[in-house]
């Protein structure tokens, strides 16, 4: 970049009302008669050989109640001067404690990075975080201090300030060539390997392989050349369990209308132990909307997890299920919420009650709704996912936080589970209870604007779920119902199709037409619906892809296909190949794909080979980004090419159609 600073500020207020306290600071961080020389190449590797790098210390400012230092960064402000950061004691006696002088300051300067000075405190953690963002603005800085811990946070924080600043600035030239951008990211390592924040570049394309991390991976036993070197670098970093959920993040990226991702993981250290981070994807592209490349920024969260898991051992549970309580659900919903507007994946809110009914003559008790409430959670603790949250909110009433949901199909398929889960009959201590069930669903959508309204959304639509009758579930917005209902009818009514052999194979010929010699055949499915007609793919396949169906309907084409092929040999007229078009769903699936088609081709007698898999790129790029082993498999068994769209069927004289009741004559 060619110019990337307007002014480097180094200024520091400190906060205090003790006058030693401030001498303290100014012996550590006045000028020094030795020229810091690391600081200086630092600094000079961030801002550019450009950039005028002559202040070689800080410029302090002190303050000794909370109001004054209001008052000081007001005028800062106006002066055009701003503070970088502020060192603020946590008591101060009369006056505003830290926190409420945080808070003050935050107003009116929001770049404003703070340490947070204390020996003990007043508050708990949840009260620092219930009054402060606990994010990369605040740091805590224990007493007694320690002179290189106060010089490397002054660094530090006023080095992120300019970074920030830096970062504005940027945004302005990202036509630039990726070379220069590239060296310049390089250089900036020098800054980070005193920091526990580390950059690194993706390429962008499939795989995603890493191009730069910065030096500072060594302080976690990695080398960052082997790292750049390596092909499975995402493998040596990220635990086995997290991948999935990674994938799905660069998945996001891929969208050309995206921002940017936030996710954590788990991060392998050289040793085998394991470190909680938070990564933040960038996406860089060309003026045409092209992806260049992924930049990324992985920050240490270890400390905040442990503290949340300290937290969670006082836990805020229901204590007759086990389930959280309101106050965790609401809790982990701002979280969710807040995720998501960083880049997270979107997510659901369910709420529900029944209406029980007892079949035996035994007097209903407090014991038996107790036992009651009990299995109830024991059966949707049965349906969820480990990640997602189950709540009792009180009564009969409880609710799940349904995480990482890319389409609300998703969310009505829990509905449809749980709700036939806690409509099965109970037997509890000799009475038989049947019990019928409302549930309510609000999807995190833009729209959104605050955490709350998507429970309270979820209880409108619980309400007209009561209204519409019994053991059903209904969205927020009718919009959304109608289209999963739709999609959802679609995917049971395909798995009937399957058994009842109403689907068709047609073979599109694929011709040479310089010699008019057949290339191959293309497969493509039709559905004669017994009340819709014959509906073409496009009308039902992106209803299966969504509700996992496609998987099903993947083998039944693949199997039938094979059947045709060995039918034609068998008559002496087979084509050279079949080809057959795969679905996010069936790569998704992995090696399961690979024995699919090895098993297939060996029951008919035919070999890989005789197939070709057709991938479009839209498919492609939504394919696990850290594993092409499925493509490179299929490729050397059969054969895998990519096309540029989902509609590859050349309009070409009659069709050949292949019924799994009766042969081709």
């Amino acid at each position: 970049m060619s110019t990337l600073l307007a002014r480097v500020n180094r200024r520091i207020l400190i906060v205090d009302d003790t006058a030693t306290i401030h001498r303290d600071f100014e012996k550590i961080l006045s000028p020094q008669s030795i020229e810091d020389d690391d600081l200086d190449s630092t600094e000079r590797a961030l801002f550019g050989s450009t950039a005028a790098i002559t202040l070689q210390s800080f410029v302090l400012d002190s303050a000794f109640q909370g109001l004054e230092a209001l008052n000081m960064v007001e005028n800062a402000l106006a002066n055009d001067l701003p503070y970088a950061m502020a060192f603020i004691d946590m008591r101060m006696p009369p006056g505003w404690d830290g926190l409420e002088t945080i808070e003050r300051l935050w107003q009116v300067d929001p770049k404003l990075q703070v340490a947070l000075c204390t020996a003990y405190s007043d508050y708990s953690w949840e009260d620092i975080d219930e009054r402060l963002e606990l994010g990369d603005r605040l740091l805590i800085l224990k007493k007694p201090f320690d002179a290189i811990e106060i010089r490397q946070m002054a660094s530090a924080l006023t080095a992120k300030w300019q970074m920030t600043e830096d970062a504005a600035l940027k945004m302005s030239l990202l036509e630039q060539a990726v070379e220069e951008r590239t060296l310049e990211l390089s250089d900036a390592n020098i800054i980070v390997q005193n920091s526990p924040t580390i950059l690194y570049r993706l390429r962008g394309e499939p795989s995603f392989p890493l191009m730069y991390i910065s030096h500072n991976i060594t302080k976690y036993g990695h080398i960052a050349a082997k790292l750049v070197a390596s092909a499975n670098w995402s493998k040596e970093l990220i635990h086995p369990d997290d991948l999935p959920k990674v994938d799905l993040a660069m998945a996001r990226v891929l969208d050309r209308h995206a921002e940017g991702a936030s996710i954590e993981f788990r991060m392998r250290t050289g040793d085998g132990a394991w470190r909680w981070v938070e990564n933040r994807y960038i996406p860089v592209r060309d003026a045409e909307g092209r992806l260049l490349e992924v930049e990324g920024i992985i920050l240490d969260i270890t400390e905040r997890r442990l503290a949340e898991e300290k937290i969670a051992l006082l836990a805020r549970t229901d204590g007759l299920t086990g389930l959280a309580n309101r106050a965790t659900l609401i809790e982990r919903l701002h979280q969710a919420f807040a995720a998501a507007r960083r880049g997270a994946a979107a997510f659901a809110i369910f709420t529900w009650t029944w209406i029980t009914s007892s079949a035996s003559t035994t007097p209903s008790s407090h014991a038996v709704g107790d036992l009651l409430l009990q299995e109830v959670a024991r059966r949707i603790k049965a349906c969820v996912r480990e990640n997602d949250v189950v709540a009792r909110l009180g009564g009969d009433e409880f609710a799940i936080l349904q995480l990482d949901v890319s389409d609300p199909t998703q969310s009505a398929a829990l509905a449809v589970k749980v709700r036939d889960a806690l409509m099965q009959p109970y037997s509890l201590a000799g009475n038989d209870v049947r019990a019928s069930v409302s549930i309510g669903i609000s999807s995190c959508t833009a729209e959104i604007l605050s955490a709350d309204s998507l429970l309270t959304q979820a209880d409108m639509a619980l309400y007209r779920s009561k209204e519409q009758g019994r053991n059903q579930y209904h969205f927020h917005s009718e919009e959304i119902n109608q289209e999963v209902v739709e999609r959802m009818t679609i995917a049971s009514e395909l798995k009937t199709a399957i058994e009842h052999e109403e689907l068709e194979l047609h073979y599109w010929p694929e011709v040479d037409l310089s010699t008019g010699k057949i290339l191959g055949m293309e497969a493509q499915v039709t559905w004669n619906h017994p009340t819709r007609g014959i509906l073409e793919g496009p009308a039902f396949l992106p209803a299966a892809e969504k509700t996992g169906t496609i998987v099903a309907l993947g083998h039944w084409v693949l199997d039938q296909a094979c059947r045709q092929m060995r039918q034609w040999r068998d008559e002496g007229m087979a084509p050279p190949v079949i080809a057959i078009k795969l679905s996010l769903a069936q790569l998704k699936s992995g090696p399961e794909l690979i024995y699919d088609v090895l098993r297939t081709t060996a029951r008919w007698e035919l070999c890989p080979w005789d197939l070709r898999f057709d991938v479009t790129e839209a498919t492609l790029a939504q394919t696990k980004w850290t594993h092409n082993d499925v493509l490179t498999t299929a490729a050397g068994a059969g054969g895998a090419s990519a096309s540029p769209s989902t509609t590859s069927a050349p309009a070409i004289p009659p069709s050949i159609t292949s019924r799994p009741t009766r042969s081709i004559t």
